[in-house]
C-alpha cells in the first residue's frame, strides 16, 4: 500500500477513508495517543493506536 504524506491529509477537502502514513513519533501520550511526523509539514497529525489489537509490523 502507497503511503500518503500527512500533508496531503491535513489539506484534505474530505475523509480519505484507511490511509497508510509512516514517520516518526513527536510524542505518546497515555499508551496510545501518538502525535506523527513525516517531514512534509510542520503540523503532526495524531493517531490512536490500539497496541494489543494491531500486529508488531503495523506499528
Amino acid at each position: 500500500m502507497k503511503h500518503t504524506k500527512i500533508k496531503e491529509l491535513l489539506t484534505a477537502d474530505s475523509p480519505r477513508g484507511e490511509v497508510t502514513v509512516k514517520g516518526w513519533v513527536r510524542t505518546f501520550r497515555n499508551s496510545q495517543f501518538v502525535a506523527l511526523n513525516d517531514g512534509s509539514t510542520i503540523n503532526n497529525i495524531q493517531c490512536v493506536v490500539d497496541f494489543e489489537n494491531t500486529p508488531e509490523e503495523k506499528l
